[in-house]
């Protein structure tokens, strides 16, 4: 009876071990595709004043940018709703989306980061299927990565 006892607690607290890793790998994967998104609408700028230090962002075209590599990324479709193979459950949301000039610079977005560099700032919501204690806290996780993606790189000369 002292063995079943303590056996449904320690197994309930594998679960929970072995629950909160995999949610943080796919925290890890939303992270690196968002990361991903931002360093590609970087991309789109002229590379000459890039290698040379400051360069712009027209935000449309940044945005325009960002949106079509999340979406590949994360396998969403137009409307941000996930396809087939996606770690998503329901729409990803882009809650925030900012381009930092250098004319707006030096400041902090608005979760507190220091910018000094050309940066595109992004905040992006999602639920994923709880893994492993479903019915038990719910069926389905938040997950909300922010992430500040620059790519500074100045040209010695």
């Amino acid at each position: 009876m002292f063995g079943l006892l303590f056996l449904i607690p320690f197994m309930v607290f594998t679960l929970f071990l072995v629950e909160s890793r995999l949610l943080y790998i796919e925290k890890n994967i939303v992270d690196d595709a968002v990361v991903a998104a931002g360093l590609a609408a970087l991309s789109e700028f002229n590379p000459i004043d890039a290698a040379y230090g400051e360069y712009s962002l027209d935000p449309t075209e940044a945005r325009e940018t960002f949106d079509k590599y999340l979406k590949s990324n994360l396998k969403l479709d137009n409307s941000f709703y996930p396809l087939p193979g996606s770690i998503a459950i329901s729409p990803v949301r882009v809650e925030d989306f900012r381009v930092y000039n250098p004319v707006d610079l030096p400041t902090e977005c608005p979760s507190g980061t220091a910018l000094k560099y050309t940066t595109i700032h992004a905040i992006v919501s999602l639920k994923v299927k709880r893994p492993a204690l479903v019915g038990l806290f719910g069926n389905e996780v938040d997950i909300v990565v922010h992430r500040d993606v620059d790519n500074y790189y100045k040209l010695s000369e």
